[in-house]
């Protein structure tokens, strides 16, 4: 047989897909909610399908608003990576935001701007991982990011400078990052490496080891000045006293991993979202016992992702999730 020296042109179906520019568009798996004191509401938004992983946040002026346009209204913030925690600095016209790229950037819109376009003030790219967590020591000046790659870096974002960073703090993601009520220097951190550890920002190694857990911590949330309540991929609710930090109490167990844990300002009431569809409302008593005050698992067809206390009514929680869809939850309590 001769040898053919015909050039073979590559697979059709590979030159489609390299010159189509259609069917880009991407379904938004809402990942946070944060709420302003004035009500307006901060959602931000991973798009991991199609042939783009990106990502943004969208900033509304009142919940009700957030459910009615969420999806209609285009990103206020477009981002090239996913995004999985953000927070307001100061006032509803100014957010920080964690990027899985690494990065974190302020961005910021203007009153005066009739267009309400939101303008990226400055970013910086020192995770070596995606940035998973944020939590404020001192509002509008201190910020704490934790990120895949297992360190802890504090921000002086008014100049965006790291002015502390923990180096391998932990030996694998770190997912939460909870500060101490009433404290502008310390702070606990989980991991899926299964421990907890409590920082103080004016010391360079850490405090303490609070936790060592048997499987990985997923989140984190101090319920007073010496409490901890935490969840692990087991879907275990736990809770630690720093002061006696030995004994670990089990609260209760759900049938997926805990995501997220959002505590009450006013009370001991904590929502809580695994991996699935379910949200339930706890109340935690003085002497460590755990009540079930409200469990809903209809209102959310995908997993929920993240959840926020409404500012003005005290009974009522906000969730979101990857079915794209923000709902409210009327909770009765004694």
């Amino acid at each position: 047989m001769e040898n053919s020296n015909k050039i073979v042109p590559p697979h059709l179906n590979a030159e489609v897909y390299r010159t189509d520019t259609t069917g880009t568009s991407t379904i938004s798996y809402l990942d946070y909610i944060q709420i302003h004191e004035d009500s307006s509401v901060l959602v931000g938004r991973s798009e991991l399908t199609g042939r783009y992983w990106n990502g943004g946040a969208s900033v509304y002026k009142t919940i009700e608003e957030g459910q009615k346009c969420l999806s209609e209204t285009k990103n206020s913030i477009y981002l090239t990576s996913g995004t999985a925690d953000g927070c307001f600095i100061g006032n509803s016209g100014k957010v920080l935001l964690c990027e899985d790229s690494g990065a974190v950037s302020v961005w910021s819109t203007s009153s005066e701007d009739a267009w309400k376009f939101w303008n990226e003030d400055v970013s910086a790219a020192e995770h070596d991982d995606a940035a998973l967590a944020i939590g404020c020591l001192v509002p509008e000046k201190e910020y704490i990011t934790v990120g895949g790659d297992g360190n802890i870096k504090i921000w002086d974002i008014n100049e965006m400078l790291c002015i502390r960073n923990y180096n391998a703090a932990h030996s694998m993601p770190i997912c939460s990052v909870s500060v101490k009520f009433n404290s502008n220097n310390n702070f606990a951190t989980a991991s899926l490496d299964e421990s907890i550890t409590l920082w103080d920002e004016n010391v360079s190694k850490p405090v303490l080891d609070l936790v060592q857990n048997n499987c990985g911590v997923r989140c984190l949330q101090w319920i007073d000045d010496n409490k901890l309540v935490f969840g692990d991929e087991a879907g275990v609710l736990s809770l630690v006293d720093a002061r006696n930090p030995q004994n670990t109490t089990k609260l209760m167990e759900f049938p997926a991993a805990v995501h997220k844990l959002v505590t009450h300002k006013e009370s001991h009431k904590m929502g809580i979202c695994c991996d699935n569809k379910i949200v339930s409302v706890c109340s935690i008593s003085e002497d460590d016992k755990i009540k079930v005050v409200y469990h809903d698992r209809h209102m959310h067809k995908n997993y929920v992702r993240g959840m926020a206390w409404d500012v003005k009514e005290d009974n009522v929680l906000h969730t979101l999730g990857w079915d794209g869809e923000i709902q409210t939850h009327n909770i009765v309590w004694d």
